[in-house]
């Protein structure tokens, strides 16, 4: 049984290329691996609603800065 702190998990199949996942793997270790790849999802799904609340929203100053990031950061 999990506690509502632990949510059940599945096993899933995704294709990384290798030096990314090296890379991933050598800063939290192998066994963290799986952690820390939930946690860049969860990151990069928080990211995908706060950009699609400022398309709905129209346009506005900081949507240059936020294009300006994102362009620094590709």
């Amino acid at each position: 049984m999990t506690t509502p702190k632990e949510q059940a998990r599945g096993k899933y199949s995704v294709t990384l290329p290798p030096d990314l996942a090296e890379r991933a793997k050598a800063k939290v270790g192998p066994n963290r691996f799986s952690h820390y790849v939930e946690k860049a999802l969860r990151n990069e799904l928080v990211h995908d609603g706060m950009v699609e609340y400022l398309r709905l929203r129209g346009p506005d100053p900081i949507d240059d800065v936020l294009d300006a990031a994102e362009a620094d950061a590709a």
